[in-house]
This record gives structure tokens, sequence and C-alpha cells, in this order.
């Protein structure tokens, strides 16, 4: 991948539409929804939570912390040149959206 496609010039918080806005150095500008972004967090806890097996036929439990998740977003930091960290309204906190998989989650998308 070419290396200016993965480098942000800026980001964005729009909590009032829903939209975490990154603005490329070649220019372009992409938009992410947050319900998306929650639901695909990197973290290790919510990782393990996407790829836990479930049993077929039952339902899933969530524990309290995957039960209260919310997209409402409160907080955006820059995590060194290679990332962003979003703070959601419940407080978690802790998983680090990279540059490069948020511009792959766009690719193909006229965003």
């Amino acid at each position: 991948m070419n290396r200016n496609r993965t480098r942000a010039v800026n980001s964005e918080l729009r909590s009032d539409q829903g939209q975490l806005v990154i603005t490329w150095k070649e220019g372009d500008e992409s938009h992410y929804d947050l319900e998306q972004l929650r639901r695909s967090c990197p973290c290790a806890v919510c990782r393990e939570l996407r790829l836990k097996p479930q049993p077929s036929g039952e339902l899933t439990l969530l524990d309290g912390a995957a039960a209260s998740a919310t997209a409402a977003a409160t907080r955006l930091d820059l995590v060194g040149r290679y990332g962003v960290r979003i703070t959601w309204a419940d407080g978690h906190d802790t998983g680090i959206y990279t540059f490069e998989t948020l511009r792959e989650m766009d690719s193909g998308s006229d965003s």
C-alpha cells in the first residue's frame, strides 16, 4: 500500500453526525460510522468477544461491559503517527484504530 495513502493529516470526531472523519495526505477524506467502529473495536477484550465461538442455536450472552457498550464517542486522541484512540461514552478507550486499518476499511468506498 502506498505510504501516503495511510498518512493522515487531520482526524475529527463528529459525534453529532456519528462519524469519525480522516483527511489523508493525498487529499481525500474518509468517513467512518462510529457504530461500526465500536463493533470492530481492535482491543484485545473486544476482539476476543468477537472470536468466541457460540454454540449453534443458543443466545449470545454479553457481559456487563459489552451489554452497556455505546457507539457515542466523547474524545479522540492521536496515538503517535500511526492511529487514533476513541474514548466511548461508557468509558471504554483501549482500542487503537491504526490509520492503515482505517484505510483498508475504506478501500472500495466512495467516501
